[in-house]
């Protein structure tokens, strides 16, 4: 394993300001590497709505909807939710009535629980979306250094630090490897280095 040290810079231009440094400072440029977050195909997929997620949720929010719905029904049957149209005398309180009552709660509430279960199913896959691009967006540069003594480990972290980088460290310690890749190279990765 290679002794580095890293720094995480949040815009490319500020990387290769570094970069740049660290070579006038007497680094070669195979010891200096930049590397950027692998594409996230996955990213994409995960932020859409498949029709299984919806038919789930509005299922989900149908059954919810209708039981509740339905429990109002009854208490509207029994008469023990009064409604101005329902008054005691008006309506006869009988078995088929409160059946009806019951129905009408159960479709009633059931298709109001599948609007909402749906709707709350489309805005949390737009959240989810809008919070994974703001995460990619601060993901950055990686600028990584290949050191051999202390002296060299001070001089790159000093560099580092004044082109503005977020964080300097160790890159085995401080991120995961496996989602760093090189921009060139043939997208080598900062985990498996060629």
């Amino acid at each position: 394993m290679k002794n580095l040290i890293g720094g995480l810079f949040r815009t490319q231009e500020h990387a290769n300001l570094a970069y740049e440094s660290l070579q006038q400072a007497g680094f070669s440029r195979g010891q200096i590497s930049l590397f950027v977050h692998k594409p996230k195909s996955r990213t994409a997929r995960s932020t859409e709505v498949r029709v299984q997620d919806i038919a789930k949720n509005a299922l989900i929010g149908g059954l919810i909807g209708g039981v509740i719905g339905g429990f109002l029904g009854f208490l509207v049957g029994i008469g023990t939710i009064s409604l101005p149209e329902l008054e005691p005398g008006f309506v006869p309180r009988d078995s088929l009535f409160i059946f009806m009552s019951i129905l009408w709660g159960f479709i009633s509430g059931g298709l109001t629980g599948v609007i909402l279960g749906v709707a709350s199913r489309l805005l949390r896959s737009r959240e989810k979306a809008e919070v994974m691009t703001e995460e990619i967006d601060k993901r950055g540069v990686l600028v990584t250094v290949d050191i051999e003594n202390s002296q060299d480990e001070t001089q790159a972290r000093r560099i580092l630090e004044e082109h503005q980088a977020l964080e300097v460290g160790n890159p085995h310690e401080k991120w995961d490897l496996d989602v760093w890749v090189s921009p060139n190279e043939n997208r080598a990765s900062l985990a498996n280095p060629r």
